[in-house]
Formats: structure tokens, sequence, C-alpha cells
């Protein structure tokens, strides 16, 4: 019994120094866990806003490090295993990286929210006509924020190509951007994110004034001569619509109908379905513009017109000054309309070639004497030019475009203001070089 005894005993003692030992091993393996700490992740509030082709280098600082191993996740998928990461997207979105860094036991991680524009999505466009003779149509573009302007943007993203010779006209549908110049290409199609061309219709029936989108796969061209159709998935031209003659300027879709302005035949509303004549409303030279209530604007001499297309009817507004078209030399005109109120914008040209002028007015509807005082006045000494006066629905502020008045050197002075289009107070106005003649400000 007694060697039985003493044998448990010395067991029991055995055992308790095991034990002993384990524990002091795990005391010691529980000193060596480092965790590791991101001192500063890199990037404030780890938040950013970036634009498609831009870089960000993602270089948090560390602390309490040893032997550690890195994970770079974007958006749950493995991207990169060393200790920074350079993020350099090639599509529009909403991004979360995760980073994690492992150190011995112990594991560290952050998260990143990066927002990716498109290249041309914070901003607008200025679409110009091009030095006549010497340069050919192109576009430029100003980011929100910023002071200065992006020039030929056409140009450098689509080397080797031109736009047109004299583009007097641009819009954006589904996304895509519609270029109408008057000679050479006359309808040239881009992706409004990039600026790179997708298409485009080197010969015109007609020269081309206008676009407008109908629905995804049909637009209508306007022409010297007529309107014609366009299939905007294959960009062949059908036959010239019967009905609407002459030179043709701009359309409008609203509602039911396709409204559009001749020369000869004045507003020509078209049934959107097939195109047929619904109706010849009022002779007009200027416009369109639409207010938030569904009215269609136009106006000539010292006449605007509100249109209502549910009923096809025209109100008639009398202006204590000329409202100019352009049909001598083709452009969009200056009549835009707010989006948040029912209000209409008209730049007050000098001259039946409607450019030149200094005078901005707003018409408030059923206010005839908003009419009486201008709501904004450029500078001394510069001009218009083109349909240089937009409304721009993504801030609420009026675009306008403009140049040194006179001719020769004095064109290449350019302007960009950008006005508050409640209070018509000025915001910012950026200065820049170049013989572009600018046609018409586009919003993406």
């Amino acid at each position: 019994m007694r060697s039985i005894s003493r044998k448990f005993q010395l067991s029991f003692l055995v055992a308790a120094i095991s034990i002993a030992g384990l524990a002091s091993c795990s005391k010691d393996n529980q000193a060596e866990v480092i965790v590791p700490q991101i001192v500063a992740p890199g990037l404030k509030d780890g938040k950013d806003t970036i634009y498609i082709g831009d870089s960000r280098v993602l270089s948090p600082q560390l602390a309490n490090i040893k032997n550690p191993t890195f994970q770079w996740l974007v958006n749950g998928v493995l991207a990169g295993t060393d200790s920074t990461f350079t993020f350099k997207p090639t599509e529009r979105g909403d991004y979360t990286i995760s980073y994690k860094i492992i150190s011995g036991n112990a594991l560290a991680n952050y998260y990143y929210q990066v927002k990716v524009l498109g290249k041309f999505e914070n901003g607008f466009f200025l679409v110009n006509e091009g030095w006549f003779g010497h340069e050919p149509g192109d576009v430029n573009f100003y980011r929100n924020g910023e002071d200065s302007v992006y020039q030929y943007v056409f140009q450098r993203n689509n080397p080797g190509k031109t736009l047109g010779t004299t583009t007097d006209f641009g819009a954006i549908f589904n996304n895509k951007f519609y270029f109408v110049s008057k000679q050479g290409a006359g309808l040239v199609v881009a992706d409004a994110g990039t600026m790179k061309e997708t298409g485009r219709i080197d010969q015109l029936p007609a020269s081309g004034n206008s676009f407008v989108g109908v629905n995804p796969n049909t637009g209508l061209i306007g022409t010297v001569d007529g309107v014609y159709p366009v299939n905007l998935q294959t960009l062949t031209v059908g036959p010239k619509i019967a009905g609407v003659s002459g030179q043709i300027g701009n359309m409008i879709k609203a509602d039911a109908y396709v409204f559009v302005m001749s020369q000869t035949d004045g507003v020509v509303a078209l049934n959107s379905s097939d195109f047929s004549v619904a109706k010849k409303l009022v002779a007009a030279d200027a416009g369109f513009a639409m207010t938030p209530d569904g009215t269609i604007w136009a106006g000539q001499a010292k006449y605007l017109f509100a249109i209502h297309p549910q009923t096809l009817k025209a109100d008639t507004i009398a202006s204590p000054f000329d409202i100019y078209g352009s049909w001598g030399a083709w452009n969009a005109g200056m009549i835009t309309a707010s989006t948040l109120e029912n209000a209409v914008f008209i730049g007050k040209a000098d001259n039946e070639w409607g450019n030149s002028g200094r005078e901005v007015y707003k018409y408030t509807a059923g206010n005839p004497a908003s009419l009486q005082t201008p709501f904004i006045t450029i500078p001394t000494g510069r001009g218009f030019y083109g349909a240089g006066v937009r409304y721009n629905p993504g801030n609420n502020t009026l675009v306008i475009t403009d140049m040194k008045s006179g001719y020769g050197q004095n064109s290449k002075d350019n302007a960009l203001y950008i006005y508050d289009a409640s209070s018509g107070g000025l915001k910012k106005s950026v200065s820049y070089t170049g013989f572009f003649f600018p046609s018409i400000p586009v919003f993406n």
C-alpha cells in the first residue's frame, strides 16, 4: 500500500509540474501576442470620390507589427497582398475596399468607401462649333468646383477622330451623346461617361441642325431640308418625314408629341408614334424649353409662346424686346427653362443672327412684369455666342458662355459664368483661351 501511495504521489507531482509548465508556457505565449494597430488609414474617414482613370494609393500607417501579412479585397474579391494598395477603377460605382493585417495570432482590419464617377460625370460639357477653316468642332468640359475648362475632350479620348465642321448641336439621350454638325460627319455618337465614340453617320441627307431622342430605338434629325428619322441601334437614316418642310431648328418630345420648329411651317406637333402631323401651331424662331408644369416655350419677335402639349393650344405673352431666332446661321438659341419653378430664361440677342447681347431675362409664368428688367447682365465688353444661355438642372444654376466683343483675336477670349438661377447672383467665372466658338452647354 505504501508503495502504491508513493507511486501515486510521484505521479501527481509530475502531473502538477507539467501543468505548471504548461501554464507557464501559456503565459509566455500570451506575452508574445502583438496586436497590430492601424494608426492612420491614409484617407480621411476612409472615404473618397475619384474618377475613372484616376488612382488612389492606400498606405495605412501601422504600429505594433511583427512579421505581418496583408490582404486587400475590393467588393469582397482578393486584389492584393502587399502593405500598400493602388486602386485604379475602370468602371463607375460604389466600392468597399477591405484591408486586413495579420500579425502573429492577431488581426486588425479597416474598411474604405470609395465612390467612382465617370470621367465626365460631375460637371457639364461645352460643345463648340470649331474654328471654321482651321479646326473641326469639339467639346470642352467643366468639372464642378474647379477653376479650369478641360479642352478638346472628344479628340483627346478618340485619337485620330474628329467631329464634323461647325458642330452647332449636342444632346445626351440614354447615356449617349449625339453631336450634329453642319458639314462633314453629320452625326457622331459617343458614350456620355467616357466620351468614347460609339458610331457615326458621315453624310446626312442635308446639312444637320439638331437631334431629339424619341425612344430607345428612334431619334429625329433636323436638317436644312426637313426632318429625318434615325435608327439609334444601326445609325441608319430613314426617308424624310412628310408634312414638315424647310429648315428645321430645335425639337422637343413632350407627352404624345414631338414639337418641331420649322422656318417654313412654324411650330409643328408630330404624333410621336408614327410622326404624322397632328397640328401646325404658331410661327416661332426661338425655343424650345419646358417648365415643370409641362408647358413648352418658344418665341418670335416681341412674343413669347406658352404651348400646352395636352391641348395643342398656345398662349401669347407680350415681350418688351425682340426674341431673335437664328435661321441665317442657325444655332439652338437662348431660351431655357428651370426644372424647379415655372420660369423661362431668355438671352436677349442684339441681332437677327441670334448672337451678341449681354442681358438675360427671367419670365415667371403669369407675371408679365418679370420681363421688364434684366435678371442677369454679363460684364461690359463681352457678348453671347451661340446658344450660350442654358439652365443646369443638376444644381439650379444658369450657365452662360461668351466671348470678348469684336472680331479676330477677340474671338479666342472666352468666359464661362455660373449664376444662381433663383437669385441671379454670380457664383463662378472662369476665363479660357482658344478659337472654340461655343455653340451650346450640355448637361449629363
